[in-house]
C-alpha cells in the first residue's frame, strides 16, 4: 500500500505528462480495436457476400465438374440426394442449378460468361441475387426465354433492359446450341466477377439449351450457421459416394477470399506492431523523465534503507498505473467507436471500381471480435511492461551518494 501511495503521488506530480501518456496508450489501443473492427467487418462481409451472392455454404457436384464445367457431368441420383438433404439437420435450404460456359451477345458485341440455370423460388432461399436487381425484375418460373445479366456485362455488349441477346454454348451431345433471350432484369452487386461474367436463366431454360432433361450440375446448400460447415460436410460424406460426387465448402470454391482475409490480417498486424512501438517509446520516455527528475529523491530513499527491489517495484507500479488508465480509456473509446460504425457503416462508394475485383462491399460495417481485442490488450500490456523495465532497472541501480549530489 505504501508503494501504491508513493506511485500515485509521483504520477500526480506532473499531471500534464501523465495525461499525455494515458492518452497515448488510450488512443493507441482505441485505434487498434477500431482497426481490427474494420478488418473483421470487411472480412466478414466478403465471406457473406460470396456465400449469399454466389456459392451458398456448401455445393455438391459430379466429380470433376467444378474444374471443367463439362455439361455431361451431372449429379448421380439427384432426386434421392435432394430428398435426403431436405431432411438433414443444420441445412436450412437447398436449390439445384444447371451451369455452363457460354457466349452471350448481339450481332455486334459478345462476351464469354458463366450461364447458370436456377429455380427462381428456391434460389432466393439460398442466395440473395434477387435483391441486387437494379433494373427490371427477377426471373419467374415461367420465364424460360428471359435472362438476367450483370450491369457490367450489359455495358460491355451494349444492351439494355428489354433487348434481345443470343446465348450459345456446347450442348450435352457436343453440338453447338443457341437461343435468343429477352433481358428481363439487370443486377448490380459491385463484384466484377458477377456483374461482368455471370448471367442467369431459369432451370428449365438452361436444360432446354443444353439438351438435358432432369439432370442437375450443382446443388447449393444454405446452413443455419457457417460454423457448422465442417460438421455437415463430414455427415454428407458418410452418405454421398465420393467416387461419383464431390462436396465443396464455399471457401474451396472461391479460395481467393480467404487469401485476401489472410493478407488483410497481415497488414493489420504490421500496423499493430508500429503502433505498439510508438506507445512503448512514449511510456519509456515518461518513466525515464520521471526517474531523472527524482534522482536525488531516489538516492535519499536508497540511503535510508529502501532496497533496490522496492525501487524497481515502485517504478514498475507507476508504469502499470499509467497503462491501466490508458487501457481503460482505450477500451471504452475503441468499443464505442467500433460499435457506432458497426451500426451506421462506413461508405466507400467512390472506391467501388477498386473493390469490384474482390467481394468487398462499398458500405463496411465494423464488428467487435473479442479475441482480437484481448490480443491487442495483452500484447500492449506485455510490450509496455517490458519497455518499462529499463528505467525501473536503471533507478534501482543508482548509487545513493552520486544520486543525492546529482545536478
Amino acid at each position: 500500500m505504501l508503494l501504491l501511495k508513493l506511485a500515485l503521488v509521483n504520477i500526480s506530480r506532473n499531471p500534464r505528462r501523465s495525461i499525455i501518456t494515458v492518452l497515448a496508450v488510450g488512443v493507441g489501443l482505441a485505434a487498434l480495436i477500431f482497426l481490427w473492427g474494420f478488418g473483421d467487418g470487411t472480412n466478414e462481409q466478403m465471406r457473406e457476400n460470396v456465400i449469399k451472392l454466389l456459392t451458398g455454404h456448401i455445393q455438391i457436384h459430379a466429380t470433376g465438374f467444378q474444374n471443367s464445367l463439362s455439361p455431361e457431368l451431372t449429379i448421380v441420383e439427384k432426386n434421392n440426394l435432394l430428398q435426403n438433404l431436405s431432411q438433414t439437420p443444420f441445412i436450412k435450404a437447398v436449390t439445384e442449378r444447371v451451369k455452363c460456359e457460354a457466349l452471350v451477345g448481339t450481332t455486334e458485341h459478345s462476351r464469354g460468361i458463366i450461364l447458370t440455370g436456377i429455380d427462381p423460388e428456391r434460389e432466393t432461399t439460398v442466395t440473395r441475387i434477387n435483391e441486387f436487381v437494379k433494373q427490371g425484375e427477377f426471373l419467374g418460373n415461367k420465364d424460360d426465354r428471359s435472362i438476367l445479366i450483370g450491369s457490367r456485362l450489359a455495358e460491355k455488349i451494349h444492351v439494355a433492359l428489354g433487348d434481345k441477346v443470343v446465348v450459345m454454348t456446347q450442348a450435352i451431345d457436343g453440338t453447338l446450341a443457341g437461343y435468343a433471350y429477352h433481358i428481363k432484369g439487370i443486377f448490380h452487386t459491385g463484384s466484377q466477377t458477377l456483374d461482368e461474367l455471370s448471367a442467369f436463366v431459369t432451370l428449365a431454360g438452361a436444360r432446354d439449351l443444353l439438351g438435358i432433361e432432369e439432370e442437375t450440375h450443382e446443388i447449393a446448400l444454405r446452413l443455419n450457421d457457417r460454423k457448422s460447415i465442417p460438421k455437415v460436410i463430414i455427415e454428407l460424406k458418410k452418405t454421398i459416394p465420393s467416387d461419383q460426387n464431390e462436396i465443396l465448402a464455399w471457401n474451396d470454391i472461391v479460395p481467393e477470399t480467404e487469401q485476401w482475409v489472410e493478407w488483410s490480417e497481415a497488414i493489420i498486424r504490421t500496423i499493430l506492431i508500429a503502433v505498439m512501438v510508438v506507445i512503448g517509446v512514449s511510456i519509456m520516455n515518461t518513466v525515464l523523465m520521471s526517474v531523472f527528475e527524482r534522482t536525488r529523491e531516489l538516492g535519499v530513499m536508497l540511503a535510508i534503507g529502501t532496497s533496490p527491489g522496492q525501487i524497481l517495484r515502485l517504478i514498475l507500479l507507476e508504469t502499470f498505473i499509467l497503462e491501466l488508465f490508458g487501457m481503460i480509456l482505450g477500451l471504452a473509446a475503441g468499443f464505442a467507436v467500433t460499435t457506432y460504425f458497426g451500426n451506421v457503416g462506413i461508405s466507400f462508394h467512390e472506391l467501388e471500381a477498386a473493390f469490384s475485383r474482390s467481394y468487398m462491399s462499398t458500405m463496411t460495417y465494423t464488428r467487435v471480435e473479442w479475441h482480437h481485442v484481448v490480443e491487442s490488450i495483452i500484447t500492449l500490456f506485455l510490450l509496455t511492461s517490458f519497455i518499462g523495465l529499463y528505467p525501473a532497472w536503471k533507478a534501482s541501480r543508482m548509487e545513493p551518494v552520486k544520486a543525492i549530489y546529482h545536478s
